[in-house]
Order: structure tokens, then C-alpha cells, then sequence
């Protein structure tokens, strides 16, 4: 069999081609997670790659088990429920998960804090619907949200609650951890190059994206769907907010929704050339949280973790005025004066509470504390006065890392 040697790119631009990836997509959380692996041409190899990508999502399955509070029967639901009357014993897992969320609490001065399911509820992202609630109702909620509220005794490892009406909710850190649970998985079965992502929200990079002389860009889908959405589902539910959003491109095929959708828009335009002298990793699109339709920048990730906050896609509106889902515990009001905080961290559990904590408490804070977590690094897009336009802020990415495409 021959090949028309002038069919095929030119050795650069093959260079900076991506080859093929093969993508296992599954509902979670109210989102997409997908496994991105570079297709080997092996039969024996892509079977490994297969099961090793279907025990991944099958632990998504198990920590959304433990942590959503839309499950009644799930782990946070029943502590939620006990723990206000009694001492409620937890296991080793969850301990670590409760003792870094209080850390990062800390750490972010309160702007992500764990124990603010009560605001959550009073904003109406409970009912799965955002409200605009009363001063009466606000304060109410304000008072029994925080975590100062726990009462948490490690050697016996049990959490109670000081008072009814206290509650934990996982979700501005929970897909996070089911990223890095994930991963983990991965490497245990032996896989060291692949892009897993969460609800366009959260990326975790190990290795990078094989580059060669590839016809082939799109993406297999092999049997890791639970089901295949309809259109009865386009209005998904978000685990995070609670409120409803609409899914994109219900016609599209499902090999290029996959694509689409690791982090976001992510496409066979989004590869440039990596750092000089920086081993090859994966190309992450930043979108434009005022245009989500263009990408906003572009950079590389390489056995790290990245998380995106926004109100893109997740706002209500009340009084003809549009208001992020996401809640500043401080004061109880939704947050204001950054669109979009993107954030690399070493784990993907880090990088999802500090891209919150960053939209929250805005530039000056992040500023700070990148400047003592060096392994830290944030992208801001922040609110331009009553122009409507937007100005950028970068903290500790290295040169040639990050770049913009969107230069208007």
C-alpha cells in the first residue's frame, strides 16, 4: 500500500498537529466527565487504555455518591442530617477531604468555605432555581453558614454541628476531588499520559498530547456513557449552583460534544508551540466569559491541575439584574467584580476551591496569595468599571506558558 507523499502536512506543521485522541465521556455531577488518550494504533494497548478510563468514571460514580447533596441517601446527606443532634463519625477518606476544605478556608480568608450550604439554599439554588431572598432570610442564613460552626474531634474523627440548620456542601470543591480520585485510578492501572476533565470546570494533565503525521483529529466514543442525553435533558442541573443551564449543541455528533468540551472549547486549532526547551503537555482553552462562543487564551498544562470559575453559563436573574451563582460566605451576596478566575494548582481539589475563592475576593487577594503559594497560578478576567469591557490579571505563570488569543 503506498501513500501520495503530497497529501501529507509538511514536517512542521506536522509537528504541531495533534494526533488523535480517544475520549470516555460519562454524565456526572451534573456535567460531562471525559478521559482524553492518545489512540496507540494497538488493539492490546487501547483495551488497557479502555478499562483504565471506565474505572476512572466509575470512581467519579462513587465520590458524587458520597458528596452530592442531591442524593438523600448520599454521605453528606445523612451527616447533614445527624450531625446537628450527635457526634457523627466519618471515615479516613472523608476526614482528609473535610481537613483540606477547612484548610483552603483558612487559607482564603473565608472566601471558600464548605459550610455555607444554608446561603445556598436561601439564594434558591436548593429548589434548583435562583431567588432573590428576603434581608429577613438572608440573615438567618448568613448566621448558621461558616465553618466556625463544626465541631470536629480527630481522634475520635467525628464532625458535629453547633446548632440546627447547619450544613456542609461539597460543591465548590467537589468535582475537584472526584478529578483527583480519578486520576489517581489512572496511574494505578498504569496510565501515565491523558487529559481528564469535569464539567468544563476542572482539567487535571498528566503527560502531554501526542503529536504526529495524523489524518485523523476527532474522537471515538467507546461505551462510557451511561446514557445518551435527549432532549428532554438539555436543561442540565449543575451540582456546584444547583441552577439550571442549558446543554450545547443537542445536534451535534457526539465525537466533537467530546471534544468540545475539555475546557472548554478545546479543538483541533487550539495546539500552538509549547515553551522552548518544555516537554510536550496539552493545550487548554480559556473561553471568553463574555463571548463563550471565542477563546479568550491558550496554555500549557503538564501534570497539573486547572479550574475555571465563572457565571458564564450559571446566573438568574431578579429585578431585571443578573447574578452569579456563586456566593461570597463573607457577606452572603453573589459576588461581583471578576467574570472568570482560572487557577493551576498541583491538585485538582486546590484548584477548584481557589478558583472560587479568587472570583470572590478578587485581585488583590489572589495577588497575595500567589505570592506565597509559588506553585500557584491564577488568570483573572475582571470587570472593566460601567464600560463593559474587561481588564487581565496573571499571577506566577511561567514565560511562554500562557498566551492570549483574544486580543480585543
Amino acid at each position: 500500500m503506498s501513500y501520495d507523499r503530497s497529501a501529507l502536512p509538511s514536517e512542521e506543521e506536522a509537528r504541531l498537529k495533534p494526533g488523535p485522541l480517544t475520549v470516555y465521556r460519562r454524565r456526572a455531577m451534573g456535567s460531562d466527565f471525559e478521559v482524553a488518550v492518545n489512540e496507540s494504533g494497538d488493539a492490546d494497548r487501547e483495551s488497557f487504555a479502555a478499562d483504565a478510563a471506565l474505572a476512572a468514571l466509575d470512581e467519579v460514580d462513587r465520590v458524587e455518591e458520597i458528596l452530592s447533596v442531591f442524593r438523600p441517601h448520599s454521605t453528606i446527606s445523612r451527616l447533614n442530617l445527624l450531625a446537628p443532634e450527635m457526634d457523627v463519625r466519618v471515615d479516613e477518606e472523608l476526614w482528609g477531604w473535610l481537613e483540606t476544605s477547612l484548610r483552603l478556608s483558612v487559607e482564603t480568608e473565608g472566601a471558600f468555605d464548605v459550610a455555607c450550604a444554608p446561603l445556598w439554599r436561601a439564594w434558591g439554588f436548593a429548589k434548583r432555581d435562583g431567588e432573590f431572598p428576603s434581608k429577613e432570610k438572608l440573615a438567618a442564613a448568613l448566621r448558621l453558614s461558616g465553618a466556625r460552626h463544626l465541631r470536629l474531634d480527630p481522634a475520635a474523627r467525628s464532625v458535629a454541628f453547633d446548632e440546627s440548620g447547619v450544613e456542609l456542601n461539597f460543591g465548590a470543591i467537589g468535582k475537584g476531588i472526584a478529578l483527583d480520585c480519578a486520576a489517581t485510578t489512572l496511574e494505578n492501572e498504569g496510565l501515565g499520559s491523558f487529559l481528564l476533565q469535569g464539567g468544563k470546570s476542572g482539567v487535571i494533565a498528566r503527560g502531554g498530547r501526542k503529536n504526529d503525521f495524523s489524518f485523523a483529529t476527532s474522537a471515538l466514543i467507546r461505551g462510557a456513557s451511561t446514557h445518551a442525553p435527549t432532549h428532554e435533558e438539555d436543561d442540565e442541573i449543575d451540582e456546584e449552583s444547583g441552577l439550571r443551564r442549558r446543554r450545547r449543541g443537542s445536534t451535534q455528533k457526539d465525537a466533537q460534544i467530546a471534544l468540545d468540551a475539555l475546557l472548554p472549547d478545546f479543538g483541533d486549532d487550539a495546539f500552538f508551540e509549547p515553551p522552548s526547551n518544555e516537554p510536550v503537555g496539552w493545550t487548554i482553552g480559556v473561553s471568553h466569559p463574555l463571548h463563550p462562543d471565542r477563546r479568550l487564551a491558550e496554555l500549557w498544562l503538564r501534570d497539573k491541575a486547572l479550574a475555571t470559575s465563572g457565571s458564564t453559563w450559571q446566573f438568574f436573574r431578579s429585578g431585571g439584574k443578573r447574578y452569579s451563582h456563586i456566593i461570597d460566605p463573607r457577606t452572603g451576596y453573589p459576588s461581583f467584580g471578576v467574570l472568570s478566575a482560572t487557577v493551576l494548582a498541583p491538585t485538582a481539589t486546590e484548584a477548584d476551591a481557589l478558583s472560587t475563592a479568587f472570583f470572590v475576593a478578587g485581585a488583590t487577594f489572589t495577588e497575595s496569595y500567589c505570592a506565597k503559594r509559588k506553585d500557584v497560578a491564577a488568570f483573572l478576567v475582571l470587570e472593566k468599571g460601567e464600560s463593559g469591557g474587561y481588564e487581565l490579571a496573571s499571577f506566577n505563570f511561567e514565560p511562554g506558558t500562557l498566551r492570549l488569543v483574544d486580543g480585543r
